[in-house]
């Protein structure tokens, strides 16, 4: 008896040490739709970012890190933001390979302000890594950040 509740205490033990979570965090996105600058504005055509990851038991997650604006010009920032995944994965697309939903949102500090709501899918590559696929809209009050669609991939090790 002693040795089953020792074994349950040391699982239950595992389990929540190994729940929260800090992870590097690479996303590259490329537009997919923006404005017609007309030659005037400075368009923005990929982003790259890297940060970290600390993901909680609640699947919720927060990121912070660099932003790198590729385009007509390079700008650099900082940039946060957070996401929401889905409790148990939306499907898998192999037996080892689950995947989760997730809906979040953030802000990169560039010229002006960039918000952004974002959207996609996070899949299990292996144990210890997960790649995602979202889209992302970008809004600003500066119209070369502005009305810009964004579909990005992202590596999480």
């Amino acid at each position: 008896m002693k040795s089953i509740l020792l074994a349950t205490l040391i699982l239950v033990s595992a389990g929540a040490s190994a729940e929260d979570q800090i992870a590097t965090l690479i996303n590259f996105e490329s537009a997919a739709a923006r404005p017609d600058s007309n030659g005037n504005l400075d368009n923005v055509t990929s982003i790259l970012h890297t940060g970290m990851e600390y993901t909680t038991p609640a699947n919720v997650s927060v990121y912070g890190g660099f932003a790198f604006k590729l385009g007509e010009t390079f700008e650099s920032s900082l940039s946060f933001g957070s996401r929401y995944y889905s409790a148990t994965p939306a499907f898998q697309i192999l037996a080892g390979a689950p995947v989760w939903s997730f809906i979040g949102g953030g802000i990169s500090f560039f010229e002006d302000s960039v918000y952004y709501p974002e959207a996609g899918f996070r899949v299990a590559i292996s144990n210890a890594s997960r790649l995602d696929v979202y889209v992302k809209i970008l809004n600003s009050s500066n119209d070369t950040y502005d009305k810009h669609v964004m579909i990005g991939a992202g590596l999480t090790f």
